[in-house]
């Protein structure tokens, strides 16, 4: 299984990867770290499984680059390009947060936008400050089988 992480915290990034590896074994996992680089490899259509943080930079922060501005809702912004490229691989959202853009969005209300209008590809939102937040990701993954 091919697995792609859209994930610009490197902690999270690295608890959500180890998860993964201890439920799917033999995935292959690649990573990128920003809103762009997300766009660029959900194109390569060979992933099983899209796991997609929210709150993205722009850009991958390097020793020159600082990410850019932040997209709060980046993670939306990219499932709504898969959409209108028909590349409809499943999406786990993971997310720190529970508001965004300061507060102006919930992520309730971003989780009824998801349901409604990605409904073919959105599985599910896991809500990393919880403390059951792998108990939650099992069960996504356990009602995706894939």
């Amino acid at each position: 299984m091919n697995i792609l992480i859209v994930e610009d915290n490197k902690n999270k990034l690295a608890q959500v990867s180890l998860f993964l590896k201890e439920y799917y074994p033999d995935c292959i996992i690649e990573y990128v770290e920003s809103f762009k680089a997300g766009v660029n490899k959900v194109y390569e259509n060979k992933w099983d499984l899209i796991i997609l943080d929210i709150t993205l930079p722009t850009y991958t922060v390097t020793p020159i680059e600082d990410g850019g501005a932040a997209k709060p809702v980046g993670g939306k912004e990219i499932m709504k390009r898969m959409l209108n490229r028909h590349v409809f691989i499943p999406v786990i959202v993971i997310t720190l947060f529970e508001t965004f853009d300061g507060g102006k969005i919930s992520l309730d209300s971003l989780n009824k936008e998801f349901e409604k209008d990605f409904s073919k590809i959105w599985r599910g939102t896991v809500f990393y400050e919880s403390d059951d937040w792998r108990i939650d990701l099992k069960k996504t993954l356990d009602k995706m089988r894939i």
